[in-house]
């Protein structure tokens, strides 16, 4: 799931980290102590010609190693929702109308700088960061399988690999903040995100009044993922040329580098050891779930090395070249949230 940015944090956050530890959540956007404005969208730039982003990303990335990743998952039937009735889902395992290898493409042209930054092994790299993130997320995660198994499980509360209770159903305005719940190949989570993901694509409010939209529509919940990937969160105190947690793209292309704060190991201010002292793939790790899976006493930090062995093998299999030092756990950073980079 998503890293959380909203003004409210302070409020929820204490009740929420109870029962997401409780329940074994994983959560992209969803362990901050910091808040954003729906305004800041960071540095995420919708694309302008996608049907040439479409070519681009499939030349990079051949739907025939797209399969070999998928090969655990697409034809799963266990990678169904429990709610698909409810929500009007087909009865295919959702390898085979939601996690689809055009709507994946698709998606990814949506960020205009995703996988068109850098050289060939860049762009490649990127992609398979972006797959080997979402194999931990939403992958099956089977005994065997290098890969993960990504594309799996779609909405968190009622795939097969979530043991959570039943609140993620669509809410209307003002809804319970559990209406918020992980949706998409990242698990786009809570109000804020869904709120700030609307206004990026010019619609305003609606994925916060419909967040189900994100998992009966493949090409809206994708695109959440690519848009988070591809944001950067900024705060109402945060620096103007320092955001709170930078883009994972920027990270992956080395446009990201440390502050004074984030390097030195420990902060004279509050004995805090940041210790992000390269971009590399820990801090993407770091980005996306950082407070349950980065750093010491975390509260899973095989998580983490788990998408280190799944970026390994994609990239084996799409061959990349990892750079050297890019290979990291986050185990000895300090998250973002409690740990600022000023």
């Amino acid at each position: 799931m998503v890293e959380r940015n909203t003004n409210s944090i302070l409020k929820i956050a204490s009740k929420l980290a109870i029962l997401m530890l409780a329940l074994g959540f994983l959560c992209t956007g969803c362990n901050d102590d910091a808040s954003s404005t729906v305004e800041e969208t960071g540095n995420f730039t919708l694309s302008a010609n996608q049907e040439q982003r479409i070519e681009d990303l499939k030349k990079l990335f051949p739907q025939s190693i797209y399969d070999t990743i998928t090969a655990g998952s697409r034809n799963n039937l266990d990678c169904r929702e429990h709610n698909r009735e409810q929500l009007g889902l087909s009865e295919l395992p959702n390898g085979q109308w939601y996690y689809t290898y055009d709507n994946l493409i698709q998606g990814m042209a949506r960020l205009e700088q995703f996988a068109n930054e850098g050289d060939e092994n860049t762009r490649k790299l990127e992609i398979a960061a972006f797959l080997a993130n979402i194999a931990q997320e939403t992958g099956t995660h089977e005994a065997g399988d290098p890969f993960g198994g990504p594309g799996c499980a779609i909405q968190e509360g009622y795939g097969d690999f979530w043991g959570s209770p039943d609140h993620s159903r669509t809410c209307q305005p003002n809804c319970a903040e559990a209406g918020y719940a992980g949706r998409g190949p990242h698990q786009l989570t809570y109000d804020s995100n869904y709120e700030s993901f609307g206004y990026a694509m010019g619609v305003q409010d609606r994925y916060l009044n419909e967040p189900d939209l994100l998992t009966t529509d493949p090409a809206i919940g994708i695109a959440g993922s690519i848009w988070f990937w591809g944001h950067e969160e900024r705060t109402e105190w945060s620096p103007p040329e320092i955001p709170l947690k930078p883009s994972a793209h920027d990270v992956l292309v080395g446009r990201w580098t440390p502050t004074d704060a984030d390097s030195p190991g420990v902060r004279a201010s509050n004995d805090v050891k940041c210790g992000r002292t390269a971009a590399n793939f820990g801090i993407i790790i770091n980005l996306i779930n950082g407070g349950v899976e980065c750093g010491e006493g975390a509260a899973n930090p095989a998580a983490a090395r788990n998408r280190v062995a799944f970026l390994q093998a994609i990239a084996e299999e799409m061959g990349v070249v990892i750079p050297e030092g890019f290979l990291d756990d986050c185990s000895t950073q300090g998250n973002f949230g409690n740990c600022t980079s000023y």
